[in-house]
């Protein structure tokens, strides 16, 4: 597959998390999301793309994800970030409590160049973890992805176009969690309000095909992904989810 084009960046977040309520106005909360929200974090420096996704869990309620690149880790705990965070926009002080058992998660991003292809991803699916304790463990587990999924995932799968491995980090992620922006937000996650807990680190697989598309393989690619990695983690998640909106800076 072709060389990648856009910059791998060294940080991630992503947040997840359902409608709390099927009365709310969901048509109202896209559009804070995408026309205002998205855009306002593109504006902050360092940010480079940000992206919206959507699902629906077995409840019939809806799901959404929304993940952010950016230039350096640090940039989740930058002046400018934390001013937005604390100052936040009448939308945002509406819409974002509407989303229950949030999770939030900030996160160290390694430069796997080899594993991905150019494009944005119709399916991304998240899949989280328990990473191992031990740091070789751990380091096995990068090489894994670089040297022998990707490898043979890619080869036989055309749709495939990135695999991320995102590792959680406690001090950004609870940094932005404690602001004004996430006062009324019920965190699923109890590692995002620094409450003790588990690590979660996060695999994300991007592919072209819709999530709804009855060619699509992604059941197939994360069935495959999830019962290798359970050679180094557990607690293993996953979840599909299809694109709603992609913006860059």
């Amino acid at each position: 597959m072709p060389a990648a084009t856009l910059p791998r960046e060294r940080g991630m977040m992503v947040i997840w998390g359902e409608v709390s309520d099927k009365t709310i106005n969901e048509e109202g909360l896209n559009e804070w999301w995408t026309y205002e929200h998205l855009p306002e974090r593109i504006a902050i420096p360092g940010f480079r793309r940000a992206r919206r996704y959507y699902s629906v869990s077995e409840n019939s309620k809806s799901q959404y994800l929304v993940c952010y690149e950016v230039s350096s880790l640090d940039i989740f705990t930058s002046p400018a970030y934390m001013d937005a965070l604390n100052n936040p926009t009448p939308g945002t002080q509406t819409y974002m409590p509407l989303m229950a058992s949030l999770n939030r998660l900030s996160c160290s991003r390694p430069e796997f160049n080899e594993c991905s292809a150019s494009g944005t991803g119709a399916t991304l699916v998240l899949i989280t973890f328990q990473p191992p304790i031990s740091q070789n463990l751990r380091d096995e587990l990068g090489a894994w992805i670089a040297e022998t999924i990707w490898p043979s995932l890619s080869s036989h799968h055309q749709s495939l176009l990135a695999i991320h491995l995102l590792r959680y980090d406690s001090y950004a992620s609870q940094s932005g969690s404690s602001t004004k922006s996430y006062e009324k937000v019920s965190f699923q996650s109890a590692a995002a309000t620094g409450v003790a807990s588990p690590e979660r680190w996060v695999i994300l697989v991007e592919l072209t095909e819709s999530i709804t598309a009855p060619f699509a393989q992604h059941r197939a690619l994360t069935h495959s992904i999830v019962q290798q990695l359970k050679r180094f983690a557990s607690e293993i998640e996953s979840q599909a989810f299809g694109l709603i909106c992609a913006l860059s800076e």
